[in-house]
């Protein structure tokens, strides 16, 4: 696979951002599951560990079934930039895969889940600060984003509605769980309590926990950041669809002052 520029972060120049690392792992990771027929199921829970950069650019993938079984099952992928098996891991993923049994137990709504409006009556974001013209290039600028509560340039929790502009692999429709990563991650983004341009959040991992797969083509996202002055940050956010909440999510965040 070859990353191109619409999977660059917002942090450096020719690195991916972390959602897409997250969306072709969790690719990779389902593929290995349909092999092992797995398949009237989904991936329940995704931990994906940043262990360095990726590059935007080619990258290699392995995925295996680590523990099968009839109603769970655990998978471990690892990405890297060099097809050798022996090259540096850039990110690896873990998944537990349950069987879905519709009907099985009653359906309990989330008692805290925040009501939304409707994606399609809220305008497009349109980059209208230097904050967001800042951003708007590579990953921010392949995804479309209407805000319920509060803004990308504002610092706090946010909410907001997420869909893709662009296939995540050219030729493929998106899988439910690959566009969920591929917005999960920028929960700690958006809901950042200091300013971009001054501080670097960085996330370490990132873990979803679904309660089902996504229906449709937008995700919303409800995510808060809390930080501690010693350097330590931690992201909670909630995941959803049109019909309510999806999954749950969240990162450990290491936050400093940008040199200069």
């Amino acid at each position: 696979m070859r990353a191109t520029s619409s999977s660059e972060g917002p942090w450096a120049p020719g690195l991916q951002h972390g959602g897409v690392v997250s969306a072709v792992l969790t690719r990779s990771l389902e593929q290995a599951a349909e092999a092992a027929g797995l398949t009237r199921g989904h991936l329940a829970r995704i931990a994906v560990e940043f262990l360095r950069p990726a590059p935007v650019g080619p990258v290699s993938i392995t995925a295996e079934v680590v523990r099968p079984g009839r109603q769970v099952a655990l998978l471990r992928a690892e990405l890297r930039a060099d097809p050798d098996p022996a090259s540096r891991v850039l990110a690896i993923a873990t998944a537990w895969w349950r069987r879905r049994s519709p009907g099985l137990v009653p359906d309990v709504a989330h008692t805290e889940a925040p009501a939304l409006p409707d994606p399609d009556s809220l305008p497009t974001e349109v980059p209208d600060s230097d904050l967001t013209r800042y951003l708007d290039r590579g990953y921010i600028a392949a995804t479309e984003w209407r805000y319920a509560g509060g803004r990308m340039e504002e610092p706090g929790s946010s909410t907001a509605w997420v869909r893709p502009r662009i296939p995540l692999v050219h030729g493929e429709r998106i899988s439910p769980t690959q566009l969920l990563m591929l917005v999960a991650d920028a929960a700690s983004g958006v809901s950042a309590v200091l300013d971009f341009r001054t501080h670097l959040f960085t996330n370490v991992d990132l873990v979803v926990s679904a309660l089902r797969p996504v229906e449709g083509d937008w995700v919303s996202l409800h995510a808060t950041t809390a930080i501690d002055g010693a350097g330590g940050g931690t992201t909670t956010t909630m995941l959803g669809d049109r019909r309510g909440p999806v999954a749950f999510a969240l990162h450990t965040l290491f936050v400093a002052p940008l040199a200069g």
